[in-house]
């Protein structure tokens, strides 16, 4: 993007503080696929992108008014879909922290298969734990999972099949 280019996008962001409400379908026509593809070097998922660019666009219309006219647009907008990608990351992790407190909270009167589970689960890995939390905790996709590790669609069906094989070995007689 040029400079003469990115004045303009900083004059559809002042546009957008006097009400004209095209001038975000005008910011999204121009940088949109950047913010995409910036969302998605955070996130790998294409799912969870646009979802951020989508949560950026809110946030341009309402912090508008912050953008001062001689800032450069370009590096506004991209610093906010870093910064909301990276959020969306730590909501993630926290959230699976919090699921694992809860699920420690929880060891009253445990029956059998609660049992067997609480023995596999003491054997996995800190990356099968996690794993094993997404996809049966949660229900996760193989697209969400991927995204959440930061890792391609093959490495987290890898690691998924790796963690299932492991768990329906783990009481087979030798």
């Amino acid at each position: 993007m040029n400079e003469k280019e990115n004045l303009e996008l900083g004059e559809l962001i002042v546009e957008i503080t006097k009400g004209n409400t095209s001038a975000i379908g005008e910011i999204y026509k121009r940088v949109g696929a950047a913010m995409l593809a910036i969302a998605k070097v955070y996130l790998r998922s294409e799912a969870d992108a646009e979802d951020v660019v989508q949560d950026c666009l809110i946030t341009i219309v309402t912090k508008a008014n912050k953008f001062r006219e001689n800032k450069n647009a370009k590096s506004w907008i991209t610093a906010i879909v870093i910064n909301t990608a990276k959020n969306k990351i730590n909501y993630y992790k926290r959230h699976f922290e919090e699921d694992i407190e809860l699920a420690r909270g929880m060891s009253a009167d445990f029956d059998d298969t609660t049992l067997m589970v609480k023995e596999v689960y003491s054997r996995l890995t800190g990356r099968e734990k996690q794993l094993a939390i997404y996809r049966y905790w949660y229900n996760c996709s193989l697209a969400e999972i991927a995204s959440i590790i930061r890792r391609s669609k093959s490495t987290a069906k890898y690691q998924l099949d790796k963690l299932e094989e492991k768990i329906k070995n783990f009481y087979k007689k030798d």
